[in-house]
């Protein structure tokens, strides 16, 4: 069975740790067969882990992924090779994502702590899924706080209604929380968990942060909400400034 964070946050979103910093310790501090870097509207991060992936001889492999902002919350994308535009509509995001062959997943879902999508938004796709549009899996673990406090209720939905494949993910923006939430599969590659995805054939494993993280966290959390409130937001104006120049 294989293991896999994929949810996984650098410097080139809000996160705190390189690409390249995330590959040392994912290598030497985890079991983890498989990562996504998921990085906040960005596929900087994605496209870099790829390369160096291709480059060396990592003992895991690399899923490409964004974290993209819809207008009804987040989307979590995988296994696609150009980035997705933020701040569309939920459906068109979907359809766009799978017109690719990526996958998509609900992320810290119906969290009012966060941008998530909502129990309505999950409910309308459920009942009307039509051509590319439709949800591949469900985090049913996320350990931040955010994804914990609705963790009981958005199970209850899956498992009674939606009937998603179920995943877990770090949702982590620094080093030492990687891998506390993962998604287990059969196989190891990339390609046997988009495979387990469509087939229902994920579990899930980990903890919700333990009080020590949450300290080391809290320490740190300057430090990532500059990341997070000012130079993320000031990367995406220049991004925009120099398209709208082209």
């Amino acid at each position: 069975m294989g293991k896999a964070d994929i949810h996984i946050h650098t410097t080139h979103s809000d996160g705190m740790a390189s690409v390249q910093q995330v590959f040392d310790f994912v290598e030497n501090e985890t079991d983890l067969d498989l990562i996504a870097i998921t990085d906040h509207d960005m596929f900087d991060g994605a496209d870099e882990a790829r390369n160096l992936a291709a480059r060396r001889n990592y003992r895991f492999q690399v899923l490409t992924g964004m974290e993209v902002t819809t207008i009804e919350g987040h989307l979590l994308v995988l296994g696609i090779d150009k980035p997705v535009r933020s701040l569309q509509g939920l459906d068109k995001t979907i359809a766009q994502v799978h017109a690719q062959g990526g996958v998509v997943i609900a992320p810290h879902p119906m969290s009012w702590m966060i941008r998530s999508i909502g129990r309505n938004g999950l409910m309308r796709i459920h009942r009307h899924p039509h051509d590319e549009v439709y949800f591949d899996g469900f985090e049913s673990l996320n350990p931040s706080l955010a994804g914990r406090v609705v963790a009981q209720q958005a199970r209850a939905l899956n498992a009674r209604v939606l009937q998603l494949a179920e995943t877990a993910g770090s949702d982590s923006h620094v080093l030492p929380t990687i891998g506390s939430a993962a998604t287990i599969y059969p196989g190891a590659s990339a390609d046997d968990l988009l495979r387990a995805l469509k087939e229902k054939q994920t579990t899930i494993e980990g903890h919700y942060w333990t009080a020590e993280e949450m300290k080391y966290l809290a320490r740190i959390g300057p430090a990532q909400l500059w990341q997070s409130l000012v130079k993320l937001p000031a990367k995406h104006i220049r991004r925009h400034f120099w398209s709208v120049r082209k």
